[in-house]
């Protein structure tokens, strides 16, 4: 029964580090200038904002430089033939023109300010999304972080729990050859080492695994080890006003998003009238004729099978689908908060529990080593009250860690404009 204990004290997850001077800071400055997903999220930034700059250029109309070459069965005039009709109008089968257009919406029942209200507010969750990436990247550095921190911490406990085992069997081996300890135990004290020896092992290499995941999201292909540089604590931001948070200013932009998308469909029933003016010159014969107009073109919707009315729906749809997200959001957020306040209740009792584990175990280990030494109780005790140890110290680094990441955790959900 005592060796199952043991070996399941040794069970637990097993991690490595080895030395680095890798900061927090570092880590963190690093990962926000060469991190791909955050260069991706910035990089869409800018395609909002070009995308605003587009619909605000294509209200404007557009100017083309426009030109042709027409060969026809019979002469044509180079201009139109108005009044009065005199002799010696330049005519010719082969005719060029060379000229330049204008073309502008002067009325589309206000669907081109709706585009660029629909592209102002894409830039707007553009820049939400950036601080959304920006937070959620911090967060994830900085708990990978911690957790290499705490696998290292469990490695040293190991490494101390190791060289005591060693120390263990050096003085059983010799106290055997006197014939004081049965050869036995000295088997016993070599199986916790071997033991001791592939925990170790598994831990540096899961910490290798771990590096290549920071490394990954700092966008760098190696790192050095991370290392401690000092507790601060984490600020978290005001809660008394929700609606500033990041998660939930993108949903009302969403919303807000929708409702001009329910107003653009709606200019689908409107007329639209369109201005065009053209200026340029036809060539044929040697000779050129000079040609400019400018007009107004109307066109009114009557009938389109549904086609407006389909739209006009499925844009309705969209919003009433974006308050839900939003409504949605502020409870998630809700129960996200509440949830994460009680996980750091229970990290911070954890953490003040296995302070108290430590010391008592300390105690414990004292006493088993100075039993065994008169001969009162048997080494496996002495081994079991050593592996506690050991584990309660691996424990307890990792509660404090682990307490570190909750609070990060929570000073994500919370962050928002300030």
């Amino acid at each position: 029964m005592r060796a199952r204990s043991l070996l399941l004290l040794f069970a637990p997850v097993l991690y490595c580090s080895t030395l680095g001077a890798l900061t927090l800071d570092e880590a963190i400055s690093t990962a926000l200038h060469k991190s791909p997903a955050l260069k991706i999220i910035e990089r869409k930034g800018e395609d909002a904002h070009f995308n605003r700059k587009a619909k605000k250029g294509a209200a404007l109309g557009k100017v083309e430089l426009v030109g042709s070459y027409t060969s026809y069965n019979l002469p044509r005039t180079l201009a139109p033939i108005v009044p009065p009709i005199t002799p010696g109008i330049v005519s010719s089968k082969n005719i060029s023109s060379v000229g330049a257009k204008y073309e502008v919406s002067v009325f589309s029942g206000f669907a081109d300010l709706r585009s660029i209200e629909i592209a102002s507010i894409g830039t707007k969750i553009a820049e939400s999304d950036y601080a959304l990436g920006k937070e959620e990247l911090l967060y994830n550095v900085k708990s990978l972080f911690f957790k290499i921190l705490s696998l290292k911490d469990m490695q040293n406990s190991t490494k101390l729990y190791l060289k005591a085992l060693k120390k263990l069997r050096d003085d059983v081996a010799k106290e055997s050859e006197l014939g004081k300890k049965a050869p036995v135990d000295l088997l016993k004290v070599e199986s916790d080492l071997q033991e001791a020896v592939y925990n170790l092992k598994s831990l540096k290499e899961a910490v290798k695994s771990l590096k290549a995941k920071l490394a990954s999201l700092m966008g760098v292909e190696t790192i050095d080890d991370p290392v401690e540089s000092g507790f601060e604590p984490v600020e978290m931001d005001d809660l008394s006003d929700i609606k500033r948070n990041y998660l939930y200013k993108r949903a009302s932009l969403e919303v807000a998003k929708s409702a001009k998308g329910v107003q653009k469909a709606k200019a689908l029933y409107y007329p639209k009238v369109l201005l065009n003016a053209y200026y340029g010159k036809n060539y044929g014969s040697g000779e050129s004729e000079e040609l400019w107009q400018t007009g107004l073109n109307l066109a009114f919707p009557i009938f389109d099978f549904g086609v407006r009315s389909a739209q006009k729906q499925r844009a309705e749809i969209a919003n009433q689908i974006a308050k839900l997200k939003l409504e949605n959001t502020l409870l998630q957020l809700q129960s996200d908060i509440a949830k994460a306040k009680g996980d750091i209740s229970s990290a911070e009792a954890k953490v003040s529990a296995q302070r108290k584990r430590v010391e008592l175990l300390e105690k414990i280990k004292i006493a088993e080593r100075v039993k065994y030494e008169k001969g009162a109780s048997d080494i496996y005790d002495l081994l079991y009250a050593e592996a506690k140890l050991m584990s309660a110290k691996s424990s307890l680094s990792e509660a404090i860690y682990d307490l570190r990441v909750k609070r990060e955790y929570l000073k994500y959900i919370l962050a928002g404009e300030r």
